[in-house]
């Protein structure tokens, strides 16, 4: 019976050393759940806070693109890294990469050129404690975030009037020679395409007036060799699409429509006759004025290769001694003052200006005396463009070629500030 009793108490005693070690077990088991839990919890936490200064960082960020340099400084700025405007007091040792890249899907941008990009893409790191986990061996996690935002990654509701100086030196050479492949007005035609490419037709509206005016809008009279004696004529067309009517230059699948009314207006056109700005500006504004949309801001992109050199003649609207007859540079920007007062924006485009031919930048009369006060066709090009500090709106091509660049530039102005975070897998 002793014995008996001895063996049982020998059992017990190894059942509950048994039960000690299942729960030694059972502990560590709860204590690798309590990391688990805890320690990726707070991990989780530390990611999303980390993911915000990302975000928050590559936004700010693009809205200086196409500015590279300047892209990376602010977004470094709004970082979470130590010193930053969003540095984080629960994550230490952030640190953060920043580089600019050019994403060929988004607008505003050609791999093929050196220099160009519109996205930023912002990498931050850093390590983060550890409760539990600690006692595994594992005293702190890495934790990363990455953000790309695109700038710009599309524009705000306008109503754009294109105003395309179709005159006989847009078919000739720089010498003045005769140009039968019209080679400058094929490249405001590229460049005019290059720049709807960069629209939408739902959000923005774009008309098209040219100098010299046409005789009507028909399909005929839009595309027929234009006529100088038409600036004498009341009934002189210079709007030829109406903003209204030419917001359809896009298909389904965003190519542009070759058939629609603006894009095949633009395409047709040839060059003939002589030069004056005034009346085109002004046309281009009561047209914005008269068929625009309420509370959309309005927009003009002017080009001319060279110096007005006449006025409309009907009186008695434009006598001999009408400005805009013995001063048509100078009418030009007047115009175009009155017209940036109302609050449209306007950019101009030189183009070719060292053509010598036929005296092609020096502003004079229709008489052909050079205008007084002196002013070049330079001057007075810059002059209708919008003034405003930090912002082009002036281009000058000095010479014959490509014109889609600066028509791209203007795309990218019109939509700055603009920014976007972008999956950047899906593109």
């Amino acid at each position: 019976m002793a014995s008996h009793r001895l063996a049982t108490r020998h059992r017990k005693d190894g059942e509950r050393g048994q039960v000690v070690v299942l729960v030694i077990v059972l502990m560590v088991v709860l204590l690798g759940m309590a990391a688990l839990v805890i320690d990726l919890g707070y991990a989780y936490y530390a990611h999303r806070s980390l993911q915000g200064s990302a975000d928050a960082a590559a936004l700010a960020g693009a809205q200086e693109l196409p500015d590279g340099a300047r892209a990376k400084t602010t977004a470094l700025q709004y970082s979470a890294s130590a010193g930053a405007k969003n540095e984080r007091r629960d994550l230490n040792n952030v640190t953060t990469t920043v580089t600019t890249r050019c994403i060929a899907s988004i607008p505003g941008c050609d791999p093929a050129v050196a220099g160009q990009v519109n996205a930023v893409v912002v990498l931050e790191q850093a390590p983060t404690k550890t409760f539990f986990a600690g006692l595994f061996g594992i005293d702190a996690f890495k934790i990363t975030a990455r953000s790309t935002a695109c700038s710009p990654c599309g524009l705000q509701p306008l109503d754009i009037m294109m105003v395309l100086d179709r005159t006989g030196s847009m078919c000739q050479t720089s010498s003045g020679a005769a140009d039968p492949n019209c080679t400058d007005l094929k490249n405001a035609q590229e460049g005019m395409r290059t720049f709807l490419g960069f629209l939408s037709p739902t959000s923005q509206w774009v008309g098209l007036a040219v100098l010299p005016p046409a005789a009507g809008t028909s399909a005929t009279a839009r595309c027929a060799t234009p006529l100088e004696a038409t600036y004498n004529s009341r009934a002189a067309a210079y709007t030829i699409v109406g903003v209204k009517e030419g917001n359809n230059y896009k298909k389904a699948d965003g190519t542009l429509d070759t058939n629609s009314k603006l894009v095949s207006t633009i395409n047709c056109q040839k060059g003939n006759g002589r030069t004056a700005y005034a009346n085109a500006l002004e046309a281009a504004q009561a047209e914005l004025e008269a068929n625009g949309r309420p509370n959309v801001k309005n927009v003009i992109v002017f080009l001319s290769d060279g110096a007005a050199n006449i006025g409309p003649a009907y009186t008695p609207e434009y006598p001999a001694t009408s400005p805009y007859r013995t001063q048509p540079c100078h009418q030009g920007v007047w115009s175009a003052n009155t017209i940036k007062s109302k609050g449209t924006l306007i950019y101009s485009i030189g183009y070719d200006l060292n053509a010598n031919g036929g005296g092609a930048n020096k502003c004079t009369s229709y008489t052909g005396a050079d205008e007084a006060p002196a002013i070049t066709a330079y001057q007075a090009i810059q002059g209708i463009a919008t003034q405003q500090p930090g912002r082009q709106t002036f281009f000058n091509k000095p010479s014959a070629g490509e014109l889609k660049g600066i028509f791209t530039d203007i795309a990218v102005d019109l939509a700055r500030g603009t920014s976007a975070l972008i999956d950047e897998s899906a593109q």
